[in-house]
């Protein structure tokens, strides 16, 4: 179960961090295209910076909830895991002092 969260986060972190890239790009080349100005490096450089950022905060964020989510199950460990009283036994009597 853990193995497929990291896989999910990984996968998520890939898309996180191309799709910026990817588009910043698309959108330098147009610009490029229509004002004749080397738009796409400064676009490529925006998207870069932005997918880098984006990708950092999904990590992080998903360390603190799979943090959150470890101490809610200890809490329910230990909620649930409890000792039962002890009884007086039948036939070990205490005898009255």
């Amino acid at each position: 179960m853990e193995a497929l969260k990291y896989l999910s986060l990984i996968s998520q972190v890939g898309f996180t961090m191309i799709t910026p890239v990817l588009l910043c790009t698309f959108v330098g080349i147009k610009l490029e295209e229509k004002f004749h100005f080397p738009f796409i490096l400064i676009f490529l450089l925006l998207g870069v910076i932005s997918g880098c950022m984006s990708g950092y905060r999904l990590i992080m964020n998903s360390l603190k909830k799979m943090e959150k989510d470890d101490q809610k199950k200890d809490l329910q460990i230990k909620e649930n895991s409890f000792v039962l009283p002890k009884k007086e036994s039948r036939i070990f009597k205490k005898k009255d002092e």
